[in-house]
């Protein structure tokens, strides 16, 4: 059980450098440009709405077609189905975050 646990740690942990990176870069945007702060911080609000919704946007449109319901290594000829759907997430997400960041 402890491989289990420290795998699902270092997965939650993998995205910590790009984390530490957009903090630096916020404090030398606050630190040189303190009245670009709020605009900064309206850009990353429409990202993640952009990301979210367009994830909700998804899974909404094809409950039933979800990329977690399908285990490539299982059956192996479900895997261009399996990618097809990552794929398809990907660009719905991505829509939706172009949609909010060039929209608003």
């Amino acid at each position: 059980m402890k491989p289990q646990t420290r795998h699902n740690l270092l997965d939650k942990l993998r995205i910590g450098p790009w984390l530490i990176l957009a903090i630096i870069t916020t404090v030398v945007v606050g630190a040189l440009y303190p009245h670009q702060l709020g605009v900064l911080l309206w850009s990353l609000t429409k990202l993640c709405w952009g990301a979210y919704l367009g994830y909700w946007i998804d899974r909404s449109i094809f409950p039933y077609a979800r990329p977690d319901g399908f285990n490539p290594d299982r059956a192996p000829k479900e895997r261009t189905l399996w990618e097809l759907l990552m794929l398809r997430r990907a660009l719905i997400i991505a829509g939706a975050i172009l949609a909010l960041g060039l929209g608003v």
